[in-house]
């Protein structure tokens, strides 16, 4: 065993267990780990910090032992993680309640837009087909979930938000009418 604890696989992680960035400064305490047990899925961890529940997607954690969750953020992105809601099946940070790895409905891909006033949710988007919105060319006037009006939307690219954007997108996800 070494001073960092014995390696261990996610699903053995205890709540209470301290975790890291990358420079070796304790931010929080694991808080409950967010699985998908019967498809051996792991999402991430949500992190009671001193600012509150945060949310550490798993392409961030670099390694689980049993004395500590080693993590590849800095200080200053650990600082800026995304909220998490104390309820598991809900809030943002948390994973849509649609597998994530999933980028289809039954009616067609999902994207992620953003509204002109900045709002960013998930569609369906199939290129000359919509019920529910106007087609404006490479944009669409249709309903945002975030400001709860008409808006002009466009798709965004999502390998250019933070991940504390896509959590917030994930916040709305996509109706099956595109």
């Amino acid at each position: 065993m070494t001073e960092d604890g014995t390696p261990i696989a996610y699903s053995a992680l205890e709540k209470g267990v301290p975790v890291v960035s990358r420079s070796g400064h304790c931010f929080g305490t694991v808080e409950r780990v967010l699985e998908v047990p019967a498809e051996d899925i792991f999402h991430g961890i949500v992190v009671a910090t001193a600012a509150g529940l945060r949310f550490v997607d798993r392409d961030h954690v670099e390694r689980i032992t049993t004395s500590q969750v080693n993590c590849a953020l800095t200080d200053e992105q650990a600082a800026a993680l995304p909220a998490a809601s104390a309820d598991p099946d809900e809030g943002p940070g948390q994973r849509p309640k649609k597998p994530w790895f999933a980028p289809w409905t039954f009616a067609g891909p999902v994207v992620i837009v953003r509204c002109m006033r900045g709002g960013l949710f998930e569609t369906v988007w199939i290129p000359l087909v919509s019920f529910k919105a106007l087609r404006l060319g490479p944009l669409r006037i249709q309903r945002c979930p975030v400001h709860r009006r008409l808006e002009v939307v466009q798709p965004v690219d999502p390998a250019t938000l933070s991940d504390a954007e896509r959590a917030e997108a994930a916040r709305y996800p996509a109706e099956p009418i595109p």
